[in-house]
């Protein structure tokens, strides 16, 4: 079988040099001896870039790396002793053994290149060897440039709905498609929302990089899930990008701990970024900083502050450009394209309706642009696909150019212009006549009634969000509310696409009980349903959801519930949401029935700071609450 001539380089470019996991050193010889003695007069474990290379992070007065993986250090103790893995490395350096690929002059490329730099080693004192897989993998991927690339989130794939960011490497080649992408990721197959969030919070995971060419990641991101994917070149020089490959060669099948909020994607990219020119400081300013998580819209702005970036580049996911040709028709239009794009064979007729040619072209357009989707998501065969896309577009062709704009994606606001993701919510108000002061931490990440540049619209991602209140004519401070996970996705179908929306929720809330107190218990909510745009750049939504309701102070200590919500959400205006919602179960064993109707605003005053108003109407065991309540909210 042969192969593509782009797979042969990515397949040694992953070649796994298993089982190495030490060097077998002999007595040193004087010319090593006289190195040795050279590195640790000039502290040299303790440079800037042996710190990168290694991705050392301070630890007090110490130093540990956050490569967890063992086969990444030379020395038993490297993870942690800088000074101990540089000795290590360098007795590696002058190692005899004939290993080829797997000495480690051919496994640290770019440890080795810098320190024959900085401690002026003679090659001649090196003992000969060849290292054929990397010089191989260096000839194919042709270091010349860098481009950050971020694929903005989707919101029904749990493992994309942060967003993400990778590098594609330039080369000499005249199509960035035929480039190679960079990406590091948590291996997993889960599709749970819940399954997911726990095991990335607690580093459940194990991250990789990866290369692979990129226009195979641009077809899964952009085709396959519907992302919109942002390019930014970066203000490297081909010696820097040189310099960052041969770092990413050392860090090929080497595993780590992937946490969802700080080690993650994004993190893990910037010492890549630091490989290239180690002078930058991008991760530090994660470290230094009160927060714990690194978003990747976060990564972006830290890299766009260093002076990195040179320009943007929006490739808009081909999904993206249905929706706007589809926006831009009547719905008599756009069923006849779609009723087109199914049956290929009635494009001639289209072609010579009676129709103005502006709409006989965009019906036409659109109708080849849902066949290439179709194709796209395996829907249709190579073979049955191009027979369709031929008959449309020889029905297409003799009707000449566009005369509108209708193929052009507006360009959305860019994703580090979003909101940022931590909030603090201070706020007042009446329940039940009785008047509170409220208190809201949320570190992460994004919630309906926030403002929606930068973020996927209509979607929610909560962590760890938690709410104390104190009333003053009680003197009393009690906890609200506290929300461990809280994912909505509300996804607008239309003629062309019929995604599911859904939902799922953990943790404590509090509602009226039977003695009529407010008491706290744990929820555990999910559900799924269909939404639709509406006019106001908006939604409406309907669910269907089950609730389990857990507390000592029910008859049965638990309770499970069926019931339906429902809503829409408009933005007639970019600084200004509103919401009406209602939803309504029935519980068994200790039996009940629960309402509740809610009108939330939010205005977006800037990027940092929000104003809330939310008025609602509960009924739970026969008992009636009313509140309302006015927040400001802080963004950091």
């Amino acid at each position: 079988m042969r192969l593509h001539p782009l797979l042969t380089p990515l397949l040694v470019l992953f070649a796994s040099l298993a089982g190495f996991s030490g060097v077998c050193a002999g007595a040193d010889d004087p010319y090593l001896a006289k190195i040795l003695k050279r590195a640790e007069e000039r502290q040299l474990h303790q440079e800037r870039t042996w710190e990168v290379l290694l991705h050392y992070r301070p630890r007090g007065e110490e130093r540990e790396s956050l490569v967890d993986d063992p086969r990444f250090f030379l020395a038993p103790d490297g993870k942690s002793d800088p000074a101990a893995e540089l000795a290590a490395t360098l007795r590696g350096l002058f190692a005899t053994d004939p290993r080829g690929d797997e000495h480690p002059r051919c496994r640290f490329p770019a440890r080795a290149a810098w320190l024959a730099e900085e401690l002026a080693i003679d090659g001649d004192h090196l003992p000969p060897m060849a290292c054929p897989q990397l010089d191989e993998a260096m000839k194919a991927v042709n270091p010349r440039s860098a481009v950050l690339v971020f694929p903005s989130s989707h919101p029904n794939g749990p493992a994309s709905m942060f967003g993400h960011t990778l590098l594609r490497v330039g080369s000499t080649y005249q199509s960035d498609l035929l480039s190679y992408a960079v990406n590091y990721a948590a291996h997993t197959t889960d599709t749970n929302g819940i399954v997911y969030a726990v095991k990335g919070i607690f580093g459940g995971y194990s991250g990789y990089y990866s290369i692979l060419p990129y226009y195979a990641k641009v077809k899964e991101y952009s085709d396959l899930e519907h992302r919109d994917v942002w390019e930014y070149p970066l203000a490297l020089t081909p010696d820097e990008v040189l310099r960052m490959v041969r770092h990413i060669w050392e860090l090929r099948d080497i595993a780590s701990d992937y946490y969802f909020f700080d080690e993650n994607c994004s993190f893990n990219l910037l010492f890549l970024l630091e490989a290239a020119r180690p002078q930058l400081r991008l991760a530090e300013a994660f470290w230094d900083r009160p927060s714990f998580w690194v978003m990747p819209a976060d990564t972006v702005a830290v890299i766009e502050r260093a002076g990195l970036i040179e320009k943007v580049t929006y490739r808009p996911a081909q999904a993206t450009r249905i929706r706007q040709r589809a926006s831009l028709l009547s719905p008599e239009l756009r069923r006849e394209a779609l009723e087109t794009a199914r049956a290929p064979q009635g494009a001639a007729a289209v072609a010579v309706s009676g129709r103005p040619a502006e709409e006989r072209r965009q019906i036409l357009d659109l109708a080849a642009e849902y066949v290439q989707y179709r194709y796209s998501r395996k829907e249709l065969e190579q073979p049955e696909f191009q027979r369709q896309f031929l008959q449309v577009l020889k029905a297409r062709s003799p009707l000449g150019p566009d005369e509108s704009d209708a193929g052009r994606v507006p360009v959305p606001p860019l994703p580090e212009t979003g909101h940022l993701p931590g909030r603090i919510g201070l706020g007042a108000g009446y329940r039940h006549d009785t008047p509170f002061v409220e208190l809201t931490l949320r570190p992460a990440y994004h919630a309906l009634m926030d403002a929606d540049a930068g973020y996927s619209a209509h979607s929610q991602i909560i962590f760890s969000e938690v709410s104390g209140r104190y009333y003053p004519e009680r003197n009393s401070i009690r906890l609200q509310k506290f929300t461990a996970v809280d994912i909505v996705s509300l996804a607008p179908r239309d003629e062309f696409f019929s995604p599911i929306s859904w939902k799922v929720n953990g943790g404590l809330n509090r509602r009226p009980f039977p003695d009529g107190s407010d008491r706290l218990f744990l929820q555990l909510n999910t559900g799924g349903g269909m939404a639709w745009q509406v006019p106001g750049n908006g939604v409406v939504y309907g669910m269907a959801e089950m609730d389990l309701n857990v507390s000592d102070r029910l008859r049965d200590k638990a309770v499970l519930g069926a019931g339906l919500s429902a809503g829409v959400i408009v933005s007639p205006m970019d600084p200004w949401k509103a919401a009406l919602s209602g939803s309504a179960f029935v519980y068994g064993l200790e039996y009940h029935e629960y309402y509740r109707l809610a009108l939330e605003q939010n205005l977006a005053l800037s990027r940092t700071v929000g104003l809330g108003l939310v008025a609602s109407w509960e009924r739970s065991f026969d008992h009636n609450r009313v509140e309302a309540r006015l927040v400001v909210n802080r963004y950091f």
